[in-house]
């Protein structure tokens, strides 16, 4: 009963703390509250900025505005917020980002970035989603030390029809998962295969082969391609047959140190004193 109870109460902490750092940095979460990989990394990655000086994101010096990171979120930013790797979500509607003011650091990509200055918003051409730092947090010689052991993985978007991926189940990753328990399996594989986006910009990240799948799940191009333009590419493989993407080899993503570099620059520690 003592060991239920303790459980119980470590999970209220949890969502307490979750709660208050999404109104200072904001992440996406669906209603379960089960964490979505590209949407959690938002809370992950912030908070191991912070740690590195010494902060947490309830340090943060003034409540009234938030900083938005990881994740197609822009709709949910108002007047004076803070984006550090935001993109545009395509398929949200124009009247739904009501915003006229913004403090921009950084953006994942150059669509996201004409998309603010046709809104008379400065934006500086700094490009790059966050979750590519994720490496310098969780190393691959810690997460898969024995390097990959399978030729394939696959990772669904989180609102895909599953009845897609009939007769692939023993590769499928689940992306509800926290960071490293999730990292740990697409690592497994040598190509990842994913109609997520985090999946592929994980992938590339760790070095892995990654191949967007058009799964169908309603989801536009917009930010797909502007991960990619903000990466240097112009071009990119979009299939919707899981046998055909395990025929591809992706084009690499060009010069990640500087990218990761020019992310950890634009942090706005200021925020937080």
């Amino acid at each position: 009963m003592n060991l239920f109870r303790k459980k119980v109460d470590e999970r209220r902490y949890q969502n307490e703390f979750e709660n208050k750092a999404q109104s200072l940095a904001y992440y996406w979460q669906p209603k379960t509250k089960a964490p979505n990989i590209g949407d959690y990394l938002a809370l992950d990655t912030v908070q191991q900025m912070l740690h590195l000086q010494n902060k947490s994101v309830l340090d943060k010096l003034n409540s009234s505005n938030k900083l938005l990171s990881i994740g197609s979120v822009l709709h949910f930013a108002e007047n004076n917020d803070v984006l550090w790797g935001t993109g545009r979500n395509g398929k949200v509607r124009e009247d739904i980002h009501r915003f006229e003011r913004l403090d921009v650091r950084a953006v994942r990509g150059p669509l996201t970035r004409e998309y603010l200055m046709s809104k008379g918003i400065e934006c500086p051409e700094v490009y790059g989603d966050p979750a590519i730092l994720t490496p310098l947090f969780y190393p691959q010689q810690l997460m898969c030390p024995e390097g990959p052991t399978q030729e394939f993985v696959i990772v669904p978007q989180l609102n895909d029809d599953m009845n897609f991926y009939a007769g692939y189940e023993e590769l499928l990753v689940s992306p509800r998962l926290y960071p490293g328990e999730f990292i740990k399996a697409i690592l497994k594989g040598k190509t990842v295969i994913s109609s997520s986006l985090h999946g592929v910009i994980l992938a590339e990240a760790y070095g892995r082969n990654a191949i967007f799948l058009d799964s169908g799940s309603g989801e536009t191009q917009f930010k797909y391609q502007d991960y990619y333009s903000g990466t240097g590419r112009d071009s990119y493989h979009c299939v919707s047959d899981i046998e055909e993407a395990k025929t591809l080899v992706s084009q690499p993503i060009p010069n990640l140190t500087a990218r990761q570099n020019a992310l950890v620059d634009a942090f706005p520690y200021d925020l937080w004193g």
